[in-house]
């Protein structure tokens, strides 16, 4: 993990920002484009507001060097937006609120994840001491 930045280094906002742009591009993508939804400035800001927030969130953690966590982060993020594109196939109302459901859901976890794999690094280091 050589290539995570160090705390409170500034490549963090840098992986911020191309996370955020990237979040938000992939869910006007699938919302837009796979789901076939009318594009609507309501919703293209909600997903605006939602990539960016998640992505700073996750960026702020690795700025205070809980590099772990962000990273588990963003891996759940990922895993929410393949599953957002897997779950609107053949889409009949239903399917979009379980995308997002299941989006959410792999935020969480991902975040969870990456709460235990802190603490027990954590852990491991403080019985090194």
């Amino acid at each position: 993990m050589r290539w995570l930045p160090v705390a409170r280094s500034s490549r963090w906002w840098l992986w911020a920002g191309v996370s955020a742009l990237m979040a938000t591009l992939l869910l006007w993508i699938i919302r837009f484009g796979f789901l076939g939804q009318s594009f609507t400035g309501d919703y293209a800001i909600r997903f605006l507001l939602l990539g960016t927030g998640v992505s700073f969130l996750f960026g702020f953690f690795g700025w205070l060097g809980l590099r772990k966590l962000a990273l588990c982060s963003t891996a759940g993020l990922a895993a929410g937006l393949i599953g957002m594109v897997v779950y609107s196939r053949d889409m009949n109302g239903w399917e979009d609120l379980a995308s997002i459901l299941f989006f959410m859901e792999a935020i969480a976890a991902g975040f969870v994840i990456g709460l235990i794999v802190e603490g027990i690094s954590l852990m491991v280091r403080l019985a090194k001491k």
